[in-house]
């Protein structure tokens, strides 16, 4: 987790500020305003967001990623661009 401002609200609630992101093993989330339930493990923002994977990078207006669920919800517009 990496941020400009990373602000606590509560013990459960992390808001990252300004230029963000978010990594493991498997992608690397980069956007902006970032919120995160910590309980939940939910996070997200309504601001563009760029996701990186072996795969390629995908573009989207915001996402909502269920980490426990391990489901990524895009909102928007969605561009994905494959590795070659």
């Amino acid at each position: 987790i990496g941020s400009e401002k990373l602000n606590k609200i509560d013990d459960d609630n992390i808001y990252l500020e300004g230029k963000s992101y978010l990594e493991n093993k498997e992608y690397k989330i980069y956007g902006e305003n970032i919120s995160i339930k910590l309980g939940e493990e939910i996070s997200n923002s309504n601001n563009p967001v760029k996701v990186i994977n072996s795969m390629g990078v995908l573009k989207a207006k915001g996402f909502k990623n269920l980490d426990y669920e391990g489901i990524i919800i895009f909102k928007g517009e969605v561009e994905f661009v494959i590795n070659e």
